[in-house]
């Protein structure tokens, strides 16, 4: 619930729109590099970490995990070239903005930087924006399931809420014919009573004249 709450606030705070953010900075990762901060707007820490954690692995180096900085040594990619890099990473909080990763690449005795290696910046820029977006989406659609499910749920008590209605209606309708039937019952019942007391009257002027024949015999 506090993800979906999180979002929400987010949705209002940055609109329908979010740019993941790519920039070249000095990085604090086991001390300062250079390296790339990405911004990904909406995602948490812990979906951050996950998704860079599989980003690292990806390039089938040496992966380690210490104290939450991740590091893979050896990392292949064909479009940063032939030789092996290594990597350092670590994520962030970023406030109400989702978080941040720090992302370092160590070519062998330079880290990678924007000046002294032009093409491979450009390749490793594109790779972490990709992944950026990535990640964002995945977690805002984490969010959506949670969001559609409550959704569901609600739709269901509403629906629960109308056959409920629906039946009440129905035995208020059935309360309203038996009513109505007992009410004629009743109409009916009070003629026959009427014509009852009239039988009773007759059969008792007959029973009057058998007792006095019976009292007349000598």
């Amino acid at each position: 619930m506090k993800k979906i709450l999180t979002l929400s606030a987010l949705f209002f705070a940055l609109g329908s729109f979010a740019q993941v953010g790519v920039k070249e900075t000095n990085v604090n990762i086991d001390g300062g590099k250079n390296g790339f901060e990405i911004e990904i707007p909406y995602a948490d820490k812990k979906t951050t970490e996950k998704e860079l954690k599989d980003l690292f692995k990806s390039w089938k180096g040496s992966f380690s995990d210490k104290k939450g900085v991740m590091k893979s040594d050896d990392c292949k990619d064909k479009d940063m070239g032939e030789n092996t890099f290594d990597v350092y990473g670590t994520v962030v909080e970023n406030g109400e903005d989702g978080s941040k990763a720090l992302v370092a690449v160590d070519l062998g005795g330079a880290y990678l930087n924007s000046s002294d290696h032009s093409s491979q910046f450009k390749v490793m820029e594109s790779i972490l924006k990709v992944w950026g977006v990535k990640t964002a989406t995945i977690y805002v659609q984490e969010v959506e399931k949670e969001e559609e499910k409550i959704l569901k749920d609600k739709e269901k008590e509403l629906s629960d809420l109308e056959k409920d209605q629906e039946k009440m209606e129905k035995e208020i309708e059935d309360y309203k014919k038996k009513i109505e039937d007992n009410e004629k019952a009743i109409e009916q019942s009070k003629k026959d009573q009427e014509e009852k007391k009239t039988e009773i009257k007759t059969q008792e002027g007959v029973l009057q004249e058998v007792i006095k024949k019976k009292e007349g015999i000598k």
